[in-house]
């Protein structure tokens, strides 16, 4: 995701670009469409000719292709090596946090937008009303989400950075909460002088990072927002709706704004007010941004609606954090008057073992569940631990080997009334699109 929205932007500034990954992936295939030479292997040979090789986190000196730029002399930059050139010249309004990010940084640039300006994007999700994850405006502003994940989010020199959140995670690249939130503080200390901190209120870790400015943020800013009294953009007379949520925001303004928005939970209530916090520090007056929320369709896997079949409406999500779980959860209840049932695929073996009680109380929130097999993405090895199997038996659901598995397992519990929320940051999506054939299928019957 990340890697596709730098060569998306690469590309519209005039490069040639070219690039590889393990088989056929959406992203990769919209890319080839609009020109981009894409192969579905590693190989030394993809990398001949060129004059920089960019790498994702999750691939190090091992790769063939890296290993063969290297040994060429060809340099070799991280994602956020390209980060850093992209936004040479550009006032960065860069969106950081442990959750959030992606909704956020669409908002952002929603709300950028209906203030008259054309920022270039760079997101963690695909944008519905846009089609994809990435936008080179016009404008001399770039919004980007900051990605915690290998510090990379240290790269960046904002103008205006919002931190929606702060928790632990990653424990590959964080051992300890500690780091986590040294390495927000850094990334704070990177906002240019003049520029702007906008924090959530509502979060411990958000809400000590911006207290600390008086100490070591001098010559910045700050503003806080959320549904805390002491929030500065304050979310009050919040309410969920089956369609989204509404809230009016008290800050410094005349009177209070009214926002409403497409997208559920309380959680989007608080990511939509730190927009309208940091659109108002660019000089986007938050009742125009307010209004674009209006028509904001969202990105995908966050809350997208599958479909509906038998009375069952299933629901994809990226949840793959306790907190996420427990947000995604309480946000489509108002959706629903029957049952919500998870299937939940843990992301990485890493993430499991480190939160594994926190993840079985956060599923047992819902009214039944289905664990799938641990995901382990490029960066971690397959779980030998059976840990998702334990995760099933704690949390009082089922488990399952794989998506096809999911989809008959849920087939199974699913009533009509109920709602089935698809939750994971792996590969477990197509459960959810299988289900929907399975029901189908039975409805013929």
């Amino acid at each position: 995701m990340g890697m596709s929205a730098v060569a998306r932007l690469l590309m519209a500034r005039g490069d040639t670009v070219s690039g590889s990954d393990k088989g056929e992936w959406p992203l990769a295939l919209a890319l080839a469409a609009d020109g981009v030479t894409i192969a579905t292997a590693f190989d030394a040979k993809n990398v001949a000719g060129a004059d920089v090789v960019v790498r994702s986190s999750a691939y190090g000196n091992a790769n063939p292709e890296i290993a063969a730029a290297r040994a060429a002399g060809v340099p070799v930059w991280k994602r956020e090596d390209a980060w850093r050139e992209l936004a040479r010249g550009k006032r960065v309004l860069a969106v950081a946090g442990t959750h959030g990010k992606s909704t956020t940084t669409a908002l952002a640039w929603t709300a950028l937008r209906a203030g008259g300006l054309d920022p270039s994007l760079i997101c963690g999700a695909v944008l519905r009303d846009l089609g994809t994850n990435a936008h080179w405006g016009k404008g001399d502003v770039l919004v980007i989400e900051a990605d915690e994940y290998d510090r990379a989010f240290l790269a960046l020199e904002p103008e205006v950075a919002i931190v929606t959140n702060i928790e632990h995670d990653h424990i590959d690249v964080f051992p300890t909460y500690d780091d986590v939130k040294q390495a927000f503080a850094r990334f704070a200390s990177g906002i240019v002088p003049g520029g702007w901190l906008v924090a959530c209120a509502d979060d411990p870790g958000a809400a000590a990072l911006a207290a600390r400015g008086n100490n070591d943020l001098a010559g910045r800013q700050i503003a806080t927002y959320g549904t805390a009294r002491e929030a500065g953009f304050r979310v009050v007379e919040l309410v969920q709706r089956v369609d989204g949520v509404s809230f009016d925001l008290v800050g410094p303004f005349e009177s209070p704004i009214p926002v409403s928005l497409r997208l559920a939970g309380a959680h989007n209530a608080r990511n939509a007010a730190g927009v309208l916090a940091a659109a108002d520090a660019l000089g986007v007056p938050a009742t125009a941004a307010a209004k674009s929320f209006t028509t904001f369709n969202g990105t995908e896997r966050r809350l997208e609606e599958l479909g509906s079949a038998r009375g069952v409406t299933v629901i994809d999500d990226y949840a793959h954090h306790p907190t996420e779980i427990r947000a995604s959860i309480e946000a489509v209840r108002a959706r629903t008057t029957g049952r919500v049932i998870v299937l939940f695929q843990p992301h990485t073996p890493s993430r499991l073992r480190a939160f594994f009680d926190d993840f079985a109380a956060a599923l047992r929130t819902a009214d039944d569940r289905v664990v799938a097999e641990t995901f382990a993405s490029a960066r971690e090895t397959a779980d030998s631990r059976a840990g998702a199997r334990e995760l099933a038996s704690r949390a009082g659901g089922a488990y399952v080997d794989d998506a096809e598995g999911a989809a008959r397992a849920l087939a199974e519990r699913a009533r009509p009334g109920d709602l089935v929320l698809v939750l994971g940051a792996g590969d477990i999506r197509p459960a959810g699109v299988r289900l929907l054939e399975l029901l189908r299928e039975r409805a013929r019957v």
